[in-house]
C-alpha cells in the first residue's frame, strides 16, 4: 500500500488537473447513459499521462448493453500500465477478472454498504421531537408519536459496514482486490480495516442512495438527454442535518474533510476530491 496521503479529482474537467494532484478519476458511477465513448477516454488518458497522473477509471452498475460498453473501454485500457477500474457491479468485477487482466480492480463504494443516510444522526442523538398526527381521513382523530432510545449497541452497528469483517476483507485480497472506496460519514466512523487493503474516501459529496430510474426520466417519460450534467436539486430544510443534492439518478449529501490523524488512525490513504455538482 502506498505510504502517505493520496490526492486524486473525480472530475471531467482537464482544468482541474492541478500540480499537488496524484491521480485522476474519470467515468461515472451511478448511470450506464454516462459510460464514456472510447475515443474521449482515449483523450483523457492520454491527457492525464502527459501530465504526469495515475488514471482510475470509475464504473457504474449496468445492464448486458452497459457491460459491453465497458468492454470496449477494458480492451484499451488493458494495454496500458497501472491502470485502476472502480467498479460498482460484481458482474464488472467478474469480467475484468477473468478477460482483463492487466487492470487493477478497485471495490466502488455502491459495494461497501454504509449507512449514509445523514437524517439518522438525529434518530441516534435523541433529537426527535414527539409529534401529532392525523390517523382518519375526516382528520378530526389524532395520535401522538413518541421517539424511542436507541441502543447504544445500535449507532455502532451503522458507524460500520461490511469492509470491517475479516472475511470479506479476506475475500477481496484473495481476489486481487487491493483498494477499496468509502464515503465519509457526517457521524463518527469505524473503519477497521486490513492495512494490506487501501482505502480511498470521497469528498466532499457521499452518496445516500441511488436506483436505475433518473428522476427526470420518471416525471417526462422523456429520452435521457443527460440533464444531470446541467441540473441539481437542492433540498435543504429543518429535517435535515445537511442539504441533500438530487442529480439524475442519485441523492447526495455534503460533509467536511476529517484531520489528516483521524484519516490516518482509519487507514484512509487516498482522498478523491469532487470540486462541484453537477459532476
Amino acid at each position: 500500500m502506498k505510504s502517505g496521503l493520496e490526492k486524486a479529482v473525480f472530475t471531467n474537467r482537464l482544468r482541474d488537473i492541478k500540480k499537488n494532484i496524484d491521480r485522476i478519476y474519470f467515468g461515472n458511477e451511478f448511470c450506464q447513459n454516462l459510460i464514456p465513448e472510447l475515443g474521449i477516454l482515449k483523450q483523457w488518458y492520454i491527457s492525464v499521462k502527459e501530465k504526469n497522473k495515475e488514471f482510475t477509471f470509475v464504473t457504474p452498475f449496468v445492464t448486458n448493453s452497459g457491460l459491453k460498453r465497458l468492454e470496449i473501454i477494458f480492451g484499451f485500457l488493458n494495454t496500458q500500465d497501472n491502470v485502476e477500474v472502480v467498479f460498482n457491479d460484481w458482474g464488472v468485477f467478474e469480467t475484468i477478472k477473468n478477460n482483463f487482466k492487466n487492470l487493477k480492480p478497485v471495490l466502488g463504494r455502491l459495494l461497501t454498504k454504509q449507512r449514509r443516510d445523514p437524517r439518522i444522526l438525529k434518530i441516534f442523538l435523541g433529537k426527535q421531537k414527539v409529534r401529532e398526527v392525523f390517523i382518519s381521513e375526516d382528520k378530526k382523530t389524532k395520535a401522538i408519536l413518541f421517539p424511542k432510545n436507541v441502543p447504544p449497541h445500535l449507532f455502532e452497528h451503522y458507524r460500520a459496514s461490511v469492509i470491517n469483517v475479516p472475511l470479506f476483507q479476506k475475500y477481496l485480497l484473495s481476489q486481487g482486490i487491493n483498494r477499496l472506496e468509502i464515503d465519509n460519514l457526517i457521524w463518527e466512523m469505524n473503519v477497521k480495516v486490513n492495512r494490506k487493503i487501501g482505502i480511498s474516501i470521497y469528498l466532499p459529496y457521499g452518496y445516500i442512495t441511488t436506483s436505475r430510474m433518473c428522476g427526470r426520466l420518471t416525471l417526462t417519460y422523456a429520452a435521457c438527454k443527460k440533464e444531470c450534467k446541467r441540473y441539481f436539486l437542492r433540498l435543504e430544510n429543518k429535517t435535515l442535518p445537511v442539504p441533500f443534492y438530487g442529480i439524475g439518478n442519485t441523492v447526495f449529501y455534503k460533509s467536511r474533510l476529517p484531520s489528516n490523524d483521524r484519516l490516518a488512525e482509519l487507514g484512509i490513504d487516498r482522498i478523491v476530491y469532487q470540486p462541484r455538482l453537477p459532476f
